[in-house]
């Protein structure tokens, strides 16, 4: 074999290689046993300190005028919006198709074609939608791609407090309560990097806190 491997290698000596079997005489130093059974280092977060994941925003560019395009057409572009920013408000998803194409409002001329084209994707088994009644409070539906998890604890990213779906922020005050935040609704804030809470940001977080409420209370329930 070796004189095989100089010949067709023109290798001028063969390496002799170790016993695969046997550990060399460094591998054999080493505290494996140990490493084994070690503890993850603590990350020494402050109290209410809660990790998010990246938002990976939909990377706008120019489509059809959704008034006038055809399913063929609407439908795909919808389907790509749901995959980069679901679970998404349908309301955002509508919105962000309808500027790329030029829109300034989303109105209800505008709407129909890409709600049209949301219940057609579910259809097609390819997205999912949440409905308002289905215990989310949201007010509206929630579309995300199909088989993906309910719920997304995110960054902010580009959205405003309200496109965020509320069942993310209800989680979120759950994560940070069970992280020690006191005041969640500035805990919330704080997260988000946000600053003032307005009236309207006040009123969308009492909401959040009302679904995370009823959640708690829901669970508890099944416990007993």
């Amino acid at each position: 074999q070796r004189a095989l491997l100089r010949e067709h290698a023109g290798a001028a000596a063969v390496v002799e290689l170790p016993d695969p079997q046997a550990p060399s005489s460094v591998v054999a130093g080493w505290p494996l046993a140990e490493w084994a059974v070690a503890e993850p280092a603590p990350t020494g977060g402050a109290p209410g300190d809660v990790a998010l994941a990246p938002y990976a925003a939909w990377e706008p560019h120019p489509v059809p005028d959704p008034r006038s395009a055809g399913r063929g057409v609407i439908d795909p572009i919808l389907a790509e919006i749901v995959a980069a920013e679901g679970p998404v408000l349908a309301s955002r998803a509508y919105a962000l198709y309808n500027r790329a194409s030029g829109g300034k409002k989303l109105t209800t001329i505008a709407r129909a074609p890409l709600s049209g084209a949301a219940y057609r994707l579910r259809m097609a088994g390819r997205i999912e939608i949440v409905k308002d009644e289905e215990g989310t409070g949201q007010g509206e539906e929630v579309l995300r791609p199909a088989g993906s998890p309910p719920v997304r604890v995110r960054e902010l990213g580009p959205r405003t407090l309200d496109e965020v779906p509320l069942d993310e922020v209800a989680e979120l005050m759950e994560r940070l309560a069970t992280a020690g935040a006191d005041d969640i609704k500035r805990a919330v804030l704080d997260t988000y990097g946000l600053v003032r809470l307005t009236t309207k940001a006040d009123e969308y977080l009492e909401r959040a806190l009302a679904l995370a409420e009823r959640r708690g209370s829901a669970g508890a329930d099944g416990e007993a």
